[in-house]
């Protein structure tokens, strides 16, 4: 080895460290921030030193969803009942394993298509990756809208069905007025639920199925109430009405954490899409400058530390926008 070359590669190493030390010290400091203004969030939030009925009621829904969390955590599933899970709570109307299996020719048509313009094998491994990171990114989104349309629509039905009982119908006669008047994602899991009644099996049990195959905290949270209405007896339109009142405030409550992480979730954004334009902008404009990450020992294990840097930032600001209550 040249000595030009080892000043090379000594040089772009301490560039790294003081570039990452700079990014771990920046890191460091926002942790502080953010524990710092904790306790100011969770005042705006009103859930530190008030004890009203409502933040008694929204406690007792969050350790509902925490033993709902510890059961779940106790059963093993397996990868295909994950793919499984992510079609459903994604609205994929076709099985998962086709989803899959487009997703990774595309993947391979962006590869192919990038190796045969000259971008060579890291940028078209780049690329499929890109594709995969896109796919997961409009997974996500498009999870996070169905669950909140799944909760507007699950706190009307709620709504329907107590208004039902009232009127004089029976809890089946009920939630095939729910099937009817809701649409997807609501209506279809109500519908289902009438069907298996007809076809012999007890409401409880539909009930309990449904809302195992769902995913839902909120219609676990419906079938593990309801169940236990049936068997000890009582008021179900004041069940549904009670129920409807939790979905409210959290959904209220949800709103107000979403406006207040706004900007952190920008900034996320921003700071891990600047380096992925960048290096793509780069290899498009300035192909003989990333040869160097391409060619040598040193450019790869760069680039390699670059993208497990943007992973370990997206995971840590997405973490740091997540408030426990």
């Amino acid at each position: 080895m040249k000595p030009g070359e080892l000043t090379d590669i000594i040089v772009m190493g301490a560039v790294f460290v003081l570039v990452f030390c700079s990014w771990c010290i920046c890191v460091v400091l926002w942790v502080g921030q953010y524990i710092t203004r904790l306790k100011k969030v969770q005042k705006r939030l009103d859930i530190t030193d008030r004890d009203t009925s409502e933040s008694q009621v929204l406690r007792l829904w969050r350790e509902a969803y925490e033993d709902l969390k510890r059961s779940k955590s106790r059963k093993r599933t397996t990868f295909k009942d994950r793919l499984e899970r992510l079609r459903s709570d994604a609205g994929w109307q076709g099985p998962a394993h086709t989803v899959m299996l487009g997703v990774a020719g595309v993947a391979c048509l962006a590869f192919l298509a990038m190796y045969t313009v000259g971008g060579g094998i890291m940028l078209g491994s780049a690329s499929a990756a890109a594709v995969v990171v896109i796919f997961w990114v409009y997974t996500q989104r498009r999870i996070g809208k169905r669950a909140v349309l799944f909760e507007r629509q699950l706190v009307d039905a709620l709504g329907i069905a107590a208004r039902a009982l009232r009127a004089g119908h029976p809890l089946v006669g009920a939630f095939q007025l729910v099937s009817e008047e809701t649409a997807d994602p609501v209506g279809p899991i109500f519908y289902q639920m009438c069907q298996e009644q007809a076809l012999g099996l007890s409401l409880k049990d539909s009930i309990r199925k449904v809302a195992k195959n769902t995913y839902n905290p909120e219609l676990k949270l419906f079938a593990t109430a309801v169940a236990i209405q049936l068997k000890s007896g009582g008021n179900l339109a004041d069940l549904m009405d009670s129920l409807a009142a939790v979905m409210r405030s959290r959904t209220r409550l949800n709103r107000r954490v979403r406006v207040i992480t706004a900007q952190t979730q920008l900034s996320k954004k921003i700071l891990i899409a600047i380096p992925i334009l960048l290096f793509f902008a780069l290899n498009v404009l300035t192909p003989q400058y990333m040869h160097v990450f391409y060619d040598t020992w040193p450019g790869r294990f760069m680039l390699t530390a670059a993208a497990v840097s943007v992973l370990f930032g997206s995971w840590m600001m997405g973490r740091l926008s997540v408030l426990r209550y």
